[in-house]
């Protein structure tokens, strides 16, 4: 193809977008479950177009297509386990410590 640069100047583009990303969701350790949609989609639409190359046998469209679905796995199991995380140590009641005082044992002068 003539014009395979601009192909690869747009996967280069979007490789790079992944890294702020995945860096504060590593950072952070926190994801929450509204932006789940966004990657399911996003990987089935890298999905399709890795398809697409792999069923025309293009190269190039393969080499540019393949390491964004990657990424997209890689952020949607990285979101999905802090999704689920968080919401296992939201949901899990806090053990009452040892060294405290029940209110009915407080008294009030």
């Amino acid at each position: 193809m003539k014009y395979d640069y601009l192909m690869n100047i747009s996967s280069a583009i979007f490789f790079v977008c992944y890294i702020p990303e995945l860096y504060a969701n590593y950072k952070n350790k926190n994801a929450n479950v509204y932006n789940m949609p966004e990657k399911f989609l996003m990987l089935i639409g890298s999905g399709f177009a890795l398809s697409f190359a792999i069923m025309n046998e293009d190269v190039a469209l393969m080499s540019n297509y393949g390491p964004i679905v990657a990424l997209d796995v890689i952020a949607l199991v990285m979101r999905l386990y802090y999704v689920v995380n968080n919401d296992e140590k939201l949901g899990a009641p806090t053990p009452p410590s040892e060294t405290s005082t029940p209110p009915s044992e407080l008294s009030v002068d």
